[in-house]
């Protein structure tokens, strides 16, 4: 992951407060990176809003012809001691009023913290035998996103109603953004009625707030709704999220 995505999943996400100091002291011990994020925060306004992804290529490419312009460069000493003070500044000032804030908190960093949490790392069940579902996990587990989505699409081509392999197949597709596919795998959990739990209504709710396109907010807020209204899995994280989505 280069500096820029870093930076930018930094600031789409809920850091934690650890998460907040070390990047913070990286700023402050890093010329190099101050001064990307230093151009980060100019170049997206500093940061008002969330990035749409059309507006995170553009970014980047902006980012890209910058550095053939202006390549970064090693500092003269006191240029460098002004700028970390500078840098230090800018970077207390983000995370105390744009970071700490929760009415600033936007429906994509509602989901980003809940995809961190749930969703880097799926259980495996040891058992005699390896199956299709168990390989495909330790796939996941791995870093081999895509080769793991091929392995449950493959289940769900015989068997399409298989619950696991659709609630795997659409985390997975949720961590690629492949939004449209993670909607419709959480869209046949959701519909199988004849399970104790079932996170599919939740899930298809986080979809939609992690894509954040026009009218995402407001369907993922009814789903939201319904899933706090009828004690579904998920109902104390919906409660929380419909307090902040509502204000």
């Amino acid at each position: 992951m280069d500096n820029m995505e870093y930076i930018d999943d930094f600031f789409k996400g809920l850091p934690t407060d650890e998460q907040k100091q070390q990047f913070e002291q990286r700023i402050i011990n890093d010329i190099s990176f101050a001064e990307e994020v230093a151009f980060y925060v100019s170049a997206t306004g500093a940061i008002k809003e969330q990035l749409t992804q059309e507006k995170k290529m553009q970014f980047r490419r902006i980012y890209k012809e910058q550095q053939k312009v202006i390549p970064i460069t090693k500092q003269p000493v006191k240029k460098i001691v002004r700028y970390l003070a500078a840098a230090s500044l800018v970077a207390t000032v983000l995370l105390s009023t744009w970071l700490l804030s929760g009415d600033k908190t936007t429906p994509a960093q509602l989901a980003n913290q809940y995809i961190q949490q749930n969703f880097q790392t799926l259980n495996v069940t040891m058992s005699g035998r390896q199956d299709s579902l168990q390989s495909g996990l330790i796939l996941f587990n791995s870093g081999n996103l895509k080769d793991a989505l091929v392995r449950f699409e493959n289940i769900i081509k015989k068997d399409p109603a298989n619950y696991l392999a659709n609630k795997y197949a659409g985390i997975i597709s949720l961590r690629l953004e492949y939004y449209d596919k993670a909607l419709e795998y959480f869209t046949v959990m959701e519909a199988d009625t004849t399970l104790f739990s079932n996170h599919g209504k939740f899930y298809k709710a986080v979809t939609l707030l992690k894509r954040n396109e026009n009218g995402d907010k407001e369907s993922a807020k009814m789903l939201l709704i319904e899933v706090k209204e009828h004690e579904m899995e998920g109902s104390k994280k919906a409660a929380e999220w419909l307090k902040v989505l509502n204000k």
